[in-house]
């Protein structure tokens, strides 16, 4: 592995894992055509895993107020969570509310406008 397939001008447009037919070409895995042919999917799975973290980021701030609204309605108790789960939300509450009077101070946008605190 892997067997590679030209086009016309020579660029590799497929790779194969036997040869199944003669007008594939064996090229070892670090043949600088093969790296070439996999840098963008390589690319592309970089990105996407840098799109999925920054999804994840977000939703963490939307889980953090559904359950700041939860607790402020009553139908969660902060004592509900377990112990590990109090203190991280816990301090999630004092490092908001600890950046607040330097971000108002500094007249940057919150982006906690409209959010519990």
């Amino acid at each position: 592995m892997p067997f590679v397939k030209r086009d016309a001008a020579g660029r590799v447009t497929s790779l194969h894992r036997e040869q199944d037919s003669q007008d594939l070409q064996y090229l070892p895995l670090d043949h600088p055509d093969v790296v070439g042919f996999l840098q963008p999917i390589g690319e592309r799975r970089s990105q996407g895993r840098g799109e999925l973290l920054k999804s994840d980021l977000e939703m963490i701030r939307v889980y953090e107020d559904l359950t700041d609204i939860l607790i402020g309605k009553r139908i969660v108790a902060l004592t509900d969570f377990p112990p590990a789960a109090q203190e991280k939300l816990m301090r999630r509450r004092r490092l908001r509310s600890s950046l607040s009077p330097i971000t108002d101070a500094l007249g940057v946008p919150s982006e906690d406008e409209g959010l519990l605190p």
